[in-house]
């Protein structure tokens, strides 16, 4: 049975030493992602990890059930006014297909007090995440170019990032379209 964990709580019912110990435990199978999110550690330890103190976040997260100093599913949670979103999902490669990411998902739906979570992920991830996606009905809303790296453009599923753009989904999309267009007739001549 998969057990879904919350770090917060853990504070104050274990030595500080022991909730940073987790706290790094957790941080540490996402620390690849610093590749696409350069900011991402920086971003755990000073805004999501010092936050779960308050309501508005969380961090959830999964032991192995045969190694309880193995993390291998975690989830960021942002819950405020503006937005109820998951910040980072993730589930060991060695643990996909177990369901781990449906009831961490869950779990987190349930935290954030909605079925349709801000979540957004950087483009070459989407087959990866379609399970998830089509599963719950999560609609692509945005799609936002250079925005934590220029490798990709990040897709935003239940809601949006730029809060004032006045270009929709389609403009978004006719735009790079015919940018596309143009570049492949540069590409001809």
């Amino acid at each position: 049975m998969i057990k879904i964990e919350s770090l917060k709580d853990y504070l104050g019912t274990i030595t500080n030493e022991e909730f940073i110990n987790l706290a790094t435990k957790i941080y540490m199978i996402t620390d690849f992602i610093c590749e696409d999110y350069p900011k991402h550690k920086e971003w755990y330890f000073t805004k999501q990890l010092s936050a779960i103190v308050g309501e508005e976040r969380n961090i959830l997260f999964v032991r192995d059930p045969d190694n309880q100093d193995e993390i291998i599913s975690m989830a960021c949670l942002k819950r405020d006014e503006e937005e109820q979103k998951i910040c980072t999902l993730y589930v060991s490669d060695k643990c996909r297909g177990l369901g781990i990411g449906t009831s961490i998902v869950e779990d987190s739906m349930k935290w954030l007090g909605t079925t349709k979570p801000l979540i957004t992920l950087a483009d070459y991830k989407l087959e990866m995440f379609k399970p998830i996606i089509n599963k719950y009905g999560w609609e692509l809303t945005e799609i936002v170019s250079e925005l934590y790296n220029d490798r990709s453009q990040e897709l935003c599923f239940n809601g949006t990032l730029i809060k004032n753009s006045e270009d929709t989904l389609e403009q978004q999309l006719h735009r790079r379209l015919v940018k596309a267009l143009e570049y492949r007739k540069n590409q001809i001549k």
